[in-house]
């Protein structure tokens, strides 16, 4: 009896070892190897380093992969599966594979990026068709058929509802009525240092190395904390997996204004001229390589630009309409200076297995802006240095963890040029380590949590009249969110966010997000509680300005808060994909500048409240095969109103479209792109003095702007995948302001660029196989 039974066990555990001893010694007999291979429809060519993805439809075992330089990847398959075929810049491809079946597939243009993957809305990889909040991108590609040197020119072209404006000798930017302080602008993932009345230097982000812009507005905070009020720009930058890659641009644009033609090297003041008429030259080369487990990426950058004067056709007219008064102004002349900067950035990875990655990166920049003052024989200067560690580990169900720590440093200096000296005034440092976690429990809920400190010191002169003081303030946040699919067509997302600052104590920021997509629609409700603490200029400043007024702190300031509401419907079917999002944004505790004791001293402020509402439409229409619509239109409410006067600068109406026309062959590629933005007119009113009958009084006169449009014409031709060569024409019609101030545009006028772009291993591995 208990023989009997034991040759039963005996034969039952037989029956299972021995399969698994056949797949274990005799693995490819059991498991066939499956070759795959990758094309592109629209050229027949292999597409290299498209990921493949494995899921067992019983075990759910997943496995990934990577195709080769030929298209191709070999799998082993036990079980049949579903496989999906994805790569940047095409549709994903979903299919069932059985053991032992081989495949070809071919990839298609996704001229909508909807297969797009996008990490700003979620933190979370998704695609873009399924982020709970509109996300807009753009894409290498887009800027590389256009020509783009610039961030800040990608963004004014691409994105409608974005308005940069000059103010003094630096760049403001505004988003749905909000500006750059509530505007949270990041690379990686990661914050910059140094602002000037809450923008960043613009100047610092260039396209070299991007692989695409990710563009989420509403209020963000409770994933990225204070500063994330009214938008999120997260600049994502290329991973490249090649054994060697190699390209190099050069781009030249016309000069804006040739100051000193006749200039010779013995004129006095021969360096000072030469700084202001330096071309308009962009340089940048991107190389590196992965050897093992062990890789490099740099990247390099040079720009220059030429100073230019615009002189006023018009002058400004100030109507004090409550007093029947009117005071004309005389035109005037405004210098836009010219510029030189330089960036080297470089990155280190290192994989000891396929589960654990480490990376190491730094970055040094430099910029001078040359002015047209050569009495004061000195110039602005600034630099910055960056750095960061990641540690990043999945476990086997894809779940990971992933720890960082950046620091960037961003420094202002007076340069004196007869002494060759730099004398700093300003040095504006973050140091902000990071732990974050993304976990399944299930196939419904994808949970995200994370803690992080933020710590950050400015060292500057407007605390103390003419004194470099340092102040500091910190910050510990936990946060966490649940990526709830409630079925294949509803699901949510919930997360809350808690920050601790010494000044300010602790606050929550909540967000609730859900979406619907039945068939061709995709619905969205979005709310989102906004948090941003005062910031230390804000809290401290003390500072004479030019000895015309004064800019004061406060240090009773209150955060200021908002809850942003938005409803948004989404239109897909076969040429068409269109999108209206309407949103109200409620302000509490908003802080601005008031004027105080005759306009002598400007003090921040809380005011009660705020209000934004707004709608923005955007769609792409693909009209034939090989033509392309894409456009946006944008509107904002702002009701920044003081007993009923409207005190807002922003322009309520701006759009902004491109007719795209796109050829290929096998070797060859045209992409030509007529693009325009229009900012519409603006009235507003502004608070300045006048005299009246002997007496000095304050009082609002009326101020109205035209609206305008630029428009921008590119033609690129790539060959063999590897050489591009772009001819274009900025300012198209050749608008230029009547009267040029903090809100107009401040153009020069119609000019024409040509750049070439390289990539050297590609034009090398197409030769070489020929």
């Amino acid at each position: 009896m208990i023989i009997n039974k034991l040759d039963k066990l005996i034969g039952q555990y037989m029956r299972v070892l021995i399969p698994l001893l056949i797949i274990f010694l005799c693995d490819d007999g059991y498991a066939q190897n499956s070759e795959i291979k990758i094309f592109e429809k629209e050229t027949n060519k292999p597409v290299s380093f498209a990921t493949v993805s494995l899921k067992g439809i019983k075990s759910q075992a997943i496995q990934n992969g990577i195709t080769t330089d030929n298209g191709l990847i070999s799998l082993q398959i036990t079980e049949a599966s579903e496989i999906s075929v994805s790569s940047i810049g095409y549709k994903m491809i979903v299919d069932t594979i059985y053991p032992g079946e081989s495949g070809t597939y071919y990839l298609t243009v996704d001229v909508f990026n909807l297969e797009q993957v996008v990490v700003t809305a979620t933190r979370t990889e998704k695609a873009l068709k399924d982020a709970p909040v509109i996300t807009q991108v753009v894409t290498a590609r887009q800027m590389k058929a256009a020509g783009f040197e610039t961030v800040q020119a990608v963004l004014e072209t691409e994105i409608p509802g974005i308005e940069f404006q000059r103010h003094g000798t630096s760049t403001d930017v505004n988003i749905q009525g909000l500006e750059g302080r509530n505007v949270l602008l990041l690379i990686d993932g990661e914050r910059l240092a140094g602002e000037t009345r809450g923008n960043i230097d613009y100047a610092r982000l260039n396209t070299t190395g991007i692989e695409r812009i990710e563009i989420v507005k509403g209020a963000s905070s409770a994933l990225y904390g204070s500063g994330a009020m009214g938008a999120v720009i997260n600049i994502i930058t290329k991973k490249s997996n090649e054994k060697f890659f190699a390209n190099a641009t050069i781009k030249f644009g016309s000069y804006n204004q040739i100051n000193y033609p006749d200039l010779n090297s013995n004129d006095e003041y021969y360096s000072f001229k030469n700084n202001l008429d330096r071309p308009n030259l962009n340089l940048n080369a991107l190389f590196g390589f992965n050897a093992g487990n062990f890789g490099s990426k740099t990247t390099f950058n040079a720009r220059s630009t030429d100073a230019y004067q615009l002189s006023d056709r018009d002058s400004l007219i100030k109507k004090f309409i409550e007093y029947d008064t009117i005071i004309y102004g005389s035109p005037s002349v405004t210098g836009i200076e010219g510029s030189v900067d330089y960036t080297i950035k470089q990155k280190f990875t290192y994989k000891p297995n396929k589960r654990l990655e480490f990376e190491v990166l730094g970055s040094y920049y430099t910029f001078e802006k040359f002015d047209f003052y050569r009495e004061d024989k000195k110039h602005d200067f600034y630099d910055d240095i960056s750095f960061g560690v990641k540690a990043r580990y999945e476990t086997k169900n894809n779940n990971s963890l992933l720890f960082s720590i950046h620091t960037d440093r961003y420094n202002k200096y007076d340069y004196k040029e007869v002494l060759d000296k730099k004398d700093r005034n300003y040095s504006n440092r973050i140091v902000n380590p990071k732990l974050t976690t993304n976990f399944r429990l299930s196939d419904k809920h994808n949970f995200i949590a994370g803690a992080e400190f933020l710590d950050e010191s400015l060292l500057a002169d407007v605390f103390v009249e003419d004194t470099l003081t340092t102040k500091k303030h910190s910050t510990f946040i936990l946060f966490v969110q649940d990526d709830y699919r409630i079925s294949k067509e509803i699901s949510m997302l919930v997360g809350i966010r808690g920050e601790y600052n010494a000044a300010f104590k602790s606050h929550l920021s909540p967000k609730l997000s859900m979406m619907y997509k039945p068939k061709v629609f995709t619905f969205r409700l979005n709310y989102a509680s906004g948090y941003r603490s005062p910031s230390l200029k804000e809290l401290y400043y003390d500072w004479d300005h030019l000895g015309m007024f004064m800019i004061k702190g406060n240090e009773n300031l209150k955060p200021e808060t908002n809850n942003y509401y938005s409803a948004s419907v989404e239109f897909t079917k076969s040429r068409y994909n269109m999108s209206l999002n309407a949103y109200i944004n409620n302000f509490k505790n908003k802080i601005e500048g008031q004027w105080e004791s005759n306009q002598t001293i400007y003090r921040y402020q809380n005011i009660s409240s705020s209000s934004l509402k707004g709608i923005d439409y955007l769609m792409r229409i693909k009209l034939l095969d090989k033509l392309m619509l894409r456009g946006g239109y944008s509107f904002v409410n702002d009701k920044n109103r003081q007993e009923g006067v409207r005190l807002s600068s922003v322009s309520p109406h701006t759009a902004n479209w491109q007719l795209e026309y796109r050829f290929v062959k096998t070797n060859y590629q045209l992409t030509a792109n007529l693009s325009g933005k229009y900012i519409g007119a603006k009235d507003f009113n502004v608070f300045d003095e006048i005299e009246i009958n002997g007496e000095t009084i304050e009082a609002y006169y009326r101020q109205h702007y035209d609206g305008y449009s630029i428009w921008r014409l590119s033609i690129s031709q790539q060959f063999y995948g590897s050489a591009r060569i772009v001819l274009g024409v900025e300012n198209l019609f050749n608008y230029t302001a009547n009267m040029v101030t903090f809100n107009t545009s401040v153009s020069p006028g119609r000019s024409f660029f040509i750049s070439l772009n390289l990539e050297f291993d590609k034009l090398y591995k197409h030769f070489n196989k020929s």
